[in-house]
C-alpha cells in the first residue's frame, strides 16, 4: 500500500514535468491560423529521431516512436507540414539550412529498465532560439503521452492557444448485442472500456473539466442517468425519475446539466444539479424536446423539438425561456452541438434518405452541408473548435468514427472498433 501511494503521488499526472527554459521570444511567436482558409500556408517543421541512451536497437525504436507520434500529432492539427525523415535520414545533426523550415524539434531519451526520461526542445529557425523545452520522467508505456504533451506545448507556443493533443473522446461501442461506454485518446489510440452495464448505454458526455462522463444506461431495464468519475472510477446514479432520463448536456460551469425527462408525461428539458435535483424546467407544452447543447457562455441552449411537425432545431434564451427555430431546410434535423467559439452549431440532417452533418449559425440562415457519403451522424466539436468528430457508415454497415475540419475538408477515419462505434463526444484538452 505504501508503494502504491508513493507511485500515485509521484505519477499523479502519469509523469513529472520539469520546466527547462522559457524564452522571451515565445511571447512574440503568436500566429492566427484558420485551417478552413483555402489560402492556408502550413507551418514547415521537422521532428528528427531522438538521441537515445543507451544506444540499443530497442531504444532506438522507442525514440523513433516518440518522434513519429509527435509528428502525427502535429499533422493531425491541420496547420503543420512535417518534413519526412526519409528526406534527411532522420538524424538531428544535418545541415538544416538546406531545408525551408520555420521550426525544429530536437530531443533525447534515456531508458533504464522500465523508466524513461525524455527531453524535447522546440527551436525557431529564423533566430535559432529555443522557445520551448521540457523534461519528462515516466514509464515506457507513457511514451505516447510524452509526445502528446509536447505537441500541446508547440501548438500553444506558436498560436497562443491549446490544441487537441491532450484531449480524449468518449463513445459507445457495440459488441455481442451490448452497447458500452468507451474512451480513447484524441487520435483513436488507447481504447478503454468505461462501463460494464451488460446492456445498452447511450449519449456519453464529458464534463467541461474532463473529469466526469454523464450517460444514460438501461442497466436496470429503465433509462436512468449516471455519472462516472474517471479519476476515482466510481459511478453513481444521477436521476431515476419515472419515464425517460436521457440526453445529458453539461453546463460550462461543471455544476449543472440540461437533460430530458418525461416524468410528467411529455419529454421536456430540465436543468438539474450534480445530485440530480431539478433546478429549472425549460420547456413545457406540446412536442418532444430533446438533445440540449449549451452555448459557450451558458446563456443559450440549442435543442431539438417536433413542436412544428418533424424534429427541428431551436435556440432558447435561458433567461427569458423564449425559443426560436433555426432550421428550415429538410424535415428531419437533430443532434445539435454548439461550437466552442459560439458562432456555429453542427447537427445531423436527413438529405435524400441519408443522414448528413450540417453547420448553421445560431441565429439561423442557410446551413452548410459538410458530409455527403454514407450516413453521417452525431457530430461533436474538438476543444479548439477547428475540427468535428462524427460517426459514419461510409466504410461499411458498421459505424466508424471520422474527423474533419470545421469546413468539411480533410475527412479521414479515426477509429474502427468492435462491431461499430457511435454517439461520440470530444472532451476538453485537459488530460
Amino acid at each position: 500500500m505504501k508503494d502504491k501511494n508513493i507511485y500515485k503521488k509521484t505519477f499523479s499526472w502519469i509523469f513529472c514535468l520539469v520546466f527547462l527554459v522559457f524564452s522571451p521570444s515565445l511571447v512574440e511567436a503568436r500566429l492566427y491560423i484558420d485551417i478552413t482558409s483555402p489560402y492556408l500556408q502550413k507551418i514547415p517543421i521537422a521532428v528528427p529521431y531522438l538521441n537515445v541512451t543507451p544506444s540499443t536497437f530497442e531504444n532506438d525504436l522507442l525514440g523513433r516512436k516518440i518522434s513519429k507520434v509527435l509528428s502525427d500529432d502535429l499533422i493531425f492539427h491541420g496547420f503543420f507540414s512535417v518534413l519526412d525523415p526519409a528526406v534527411y535520414g532522420g538524424r538531428p545533426d544535418v545541415d538544416w539550412s538546406k531545408f525551408r523550415l520555420d521550426y525544429l524539434v530536437k530531443g533525447s531519451m534515456e531508458k533504464r529498465g522500465d523508466s524513461l526520461t525524455a527531453e524535447l526542445r522546440l527551436f525557431d529557425m529564423s533566430t535559432g532560439a529555443m522557445i520551448q523545452g521540457r523534461r519528462y520522467n515516466g514509464k515506457v508505456k507513457d511514451c505516447r503521452m510524452i509526445a502528446h504533451r509536447f505537441c500541446d506545448l508547440i501548438v500553444m507556443a506558436i498560436t497562443g492557444k491549446h490544441g487537441v493533443s491532450l484531449s480524449k473522446i468518449t463513445f459507445v461501442a457495440k459488441k455481442d448485442g451490448l452497447k458500452e461506454v468507451h474512451t480513447s485518446d484524441f487520435d483513436g489510440f488507447n481504447v478503454r472500456r468505461e462501463t460494464f452495464d451488460k446492456g445498452i448505454t447511450v449519449s456519453p458526455r464529458y464534463s467541461p473539466n474532463g473529469r466526469y462522463i454523464a450517460y444514460t444506461s438501461y442497466r436496470t431495464g429503465k433509462p436512468f442517468l449516471y455519472v462516472k468519475d474517471t479519476k476515482t472510477e466510481k459511478i453513481y446514479r444521477l436521476t431515476a425519475y419515472s419515464g425517460l432520463n436521457i440526453a445529458p448536456a453539461w453546463h460550462p460551469d461543471n455544476q449543472r446539466l440540461a437533460v430530458t425527462l418525461s416524468k410528467d408525461g411529455n419529454p421536456d428539458i430540465y436543468i438539474i444539479d450534480l445530485k440530480g435535483r431539478i433546478k429549472t424546467r425549460l420547456t413545457k407544452g406540446r412536442g418532444i424536446n430533446v438533445s440540449p447543447t449549451w452555448s459557450p457562455d451558458g446563456k443559450r441552449l440549442a435543442f431539438v423539438s417536433d413542436r412544428s411537425g418533424g424534429p427541428q432545431i431551436y435556440v432558447m434564451d435561458i433567461r427569458t425561456k423564449s425559443a426560436k427555430r433555426i432550421t428550415y431546410n429538410g424535415t428531419y434535423n437533430t443532434d445539435p452541438q454548439w461550437s466552442p467559439s459560439g458562432d456555429r452549431i453542427v447537427y445531423t440532417g436527413r438529405d435524400e434518405g441519408q443522414f448528413q452533418v450540417f453547420s448553421i449559425s445560431p441565429e439561423g440562415g442557410g446551413p452548410i452541408q459538410l458530409t455527403c457519403s454514407g450516413n453521417n451522424e452525431n457530430p461533436s466539436w474538438s476543444p479548439d473548435g477547428r475540427q468535428i468528430l462524427f460517426s459514419s457508415t461510409r466504410m461499411g454497415p458498421k459505424k466508424a468514427l471520422f474527423v474533419m475540419y470545421a469546413n468539411g475538408r480533410g475527412q479521414r477515419m479515426l477509429l474502427r472498433y468492435s462491431n461499430g462505434v457511435e454517439i461520440a463526444n470530444w472532451g476538453p484538452n485537459r488530460l
